[in-house]
C-alpha cells in the first residue's frame, strides 16, 4: 500500500484477490470435479434400444436395449491396476424400464416391461433381449392399424450416483398394432437354375411370418410345390409335393432398427423357416411349365388380409420357368458319379458334398 492511497482504493485491491462466488456457483458439477486434484470417478449410464416391428394388445413384443457405461476414472485408484479389479466409475445393478406412449412426444405413457442389469464395468456395454406381454389397449391409445411408441429408461430412481443424467432415456421405437393373427408368406425358393420336364430336384423353400401371432394356435401350416401352364395357381395345376410345417413364429418375436421382410439377410431371422424337401421328380409334360410355392393352399389358416376371402386368392409366388427339353443336357440336380450310376445332386451345395470324380490334391512343389 502507498501512501496516496485512499481507504476505498484499498479495500477495491483486496476484493481482487478474493475469489468470484458467483463465477464458482455456475459451474456444473462435472466442471468443479475437474478442476480439483483428485478429478472424479463416476459412471455415466445410457441406453438405447429397438423392437419387433409390429404387435397386439394382448400378444408378445419382444425387445432388445444396449446399455453403455462410457464413465471413466480419472482418480488414482491402485486396486483398479489389477485386471478385473473393481472401480468407483463401474455401475452398480439397476433396471431399465421399457415405456409405450400413443404418440412419439406424448406424455402419456404405460411401463410394459422391466429389464435388470448387473454391473457394468467402465466403459463397456451390455446388450438384453426379452419378450413382454402387452396389455389389453389402453384408454386413448391407437387399435389395429395405428402405432405406438416405446422408449427405455435407465436408473430411473436414480440410485446410482452418475456424471449426466441427461442421456437416460432413449428414442422412440415405433410398433405398429395389428389384429392377433398370423400374416404367411413363401420368401425363398432354392432349386437348379436350369431345368428340364422330369429332372430330379431337391427344393428348399423359406416361408416366412410377417404378422404378429404365431401360427401354431391354428395347427400346422401347409405348403405345396405346384406346377402350373402359366403364371397363376388355378384350375389345371398341379401339386408335386406339400409339407407340414408345426409352427411358424410372429414378426413380433424379431427386433430389428431397420425392419427387412423376407431372406435379406445372411442368418434368417427368427419369423423364417425352412423347408428342406425330400428329392421330388418333375413331371414331364408338358414341355414348358412354371414352377412355384403355395402357402396354405386350402385355406386353412385365418391370417391378416385374408379374412374372409376364398382360396382363389391364394398367390402363385417364386415362380421358376421349367423347360423347354434341350437335347444333349444332362438332368438338372442329377449327375454321374465315379461308379457311372446317377446321384441326386443337392441343391444348394452343402459342404462336403462330392460331385462327378474326386480329385486328388497333388503334392506341393517344393521351392528351389
Amino acid at each position: 500500500m502507498l501512501p496516496w492511497e485512499s481507504r476505498r482504493e484499498r479495500r477495491k485491491s483486496r476484493a481482487g484477490r478474493r475469489p468470484n462466488l458467483d463465477a464458482l456457483e455456475s459451474l456444473e458439477g462435472r466442471e468443479l470435479l475437474a478442476y480439483t486434484p483428485l478429478g472424479f470417478s463416476l459412471p455415466d449410464l445410457s441406453v438405447q434400444g429397438f423392437t419387433a416391428p409390429t404387435a397386439s394388445w394382448g400378444g408378445n413384443l419382444t425387445v432388445t436395449v444396449n446399455v453403455k457405461n462410457t464413465g471413466a476414472s480419472t482418480l488414482i485408484e491402485p486396486l483398479a491396476l489389477v485386471p478385473g479389479a473393481t472401480s468407483t466409475a463401474d455401475a452398480q445393478p439397476t433396471t431399465v424400464v421399457i415405456y409405450a406412449s400413443p404418440k412419439r412426444d406424448s406424455p402419456r405413457s404405460i411401463p410394459i416391461g422391466v429389464f435388470n442389469v448387473p454391473v457394468i464395468p467402465q466403459n463397456d456395454v451390455e446388450q438384453f433381449t426379452g419378450t413382454f406381454a402387452l396389455p389389453n389397449r389402453p384408454l386413448r391409445f391407437p387399435g389395429d392399424g395405428g402405432t405406438i411408441y416405446v422408449h427405455f429408461q435407465i436408473n430411473p430412481t436414480r440410485t446410482i450416483m452418475e456424471t449426466d443424467y441427461t442421456n437416460n432415456i432413449s428414442n422412440s421405437s415405433p410398433v405398429q398394432i395389428q389384429a392377433p393373427l398370423p400374416q404367411i408368406q413363401a420368401v425363398g425358393l432354392d432349386v437348379p437354375p436350369v431345368m428340364q420336364p422330369g429332372d430330379t430336384i431337391q427344393p428348399n423353400i423359406h416361408v416366412a411370418n410377417l404378422g404378429p401371432n404365431d401360427t401354431g394356435p391354428q395347427g400346422p401350416v401347409t405348403v405345396a410345390l405346384v406346377a402350373s401352364v402359366d403364371r397363376k395357381f388355378g384350375p389345371g395345376s398341379s401339386v408335386i409335393a406339400t409339407y407340414q410345417v408345426a409352427n411358424i413364429p410372429g414378426i413380433n418375436t424379431v427386433p430389428t432398427k431397420n425392419p427387412v421382410f423376407g431372406e435379406s439377410t445372411l442368418d434368417l431371422q427368427h419369423n423364417i423357416v425352412t423347408i428342406n424337401g425330400a428329392a421330388v421328380t418333375l413331371p414331364v409334360r408338358p414341355r414348358t411349365y412354371f414352377i412355384g410355392v403355395v402357402v396354405d393352399p386350402f385355406n386353412q389358416i385365418k391370417q391378416l388380409g385374408r379374412i374372409g376371402k376364398i382360396a382363389k386368392n391364394m398367390k402363385f409366388m417364386l415362380i421358376q420357368p421349367v423347360g423347354p427339353p434341350i437335347n444333349g443336357l444332362p438332368p438338372a440336380g442329377v449327375l454321374p458319379n465315379a461308379g457311372g450310376t446317377n446321384q441326386v445332386f443337392p441343391f444348394p451345395v452343402r459342404t462336403g458334398t462330392i460331385v462327378g470324380n474326386p480329385v486328388t490334391p497333388l503334392p506341393p512343389t517344393p521351392f528351389i
